[in-house]
């Protein structure tokens, strides 16, 4: 089941399947997040706030909307 990145719940881990196309998607490209990379969230901020996902070893906060963009799947489906 493919779904945004931004639904993940803590410490759940998913393989990103593809970046939605917007202006964001060449800097979410350039900064590591590329289909068929592991991510998972590290923590949510609250009140709609930023989320750190850990991205093969690397620390990245998105915004909640910027983390709509990238739809990912379960890594056991």
């Amino acid at each position: 089941m493919i779904r945004s990145a931004a639904l993940l719940q803590h410490g759940e881990q998913s393989i990103i399947d593809r970046i939605e196309d917007s202006p964001y998607a060449i800097n979410f490209l350039e900064i590591g997040l590329l289909p068929g990379k592991h991510i998972s969230v590290v923590q949510k901020a609250p009140f709609g706030g930023p989320i750190a996902f850990l991205v093969d070893g690397h620390m990245i906060a998105l915004r909640r909307t910027e983390a709509e963009l990238i739809k990912v799947q379960p890594m056991n489906p």
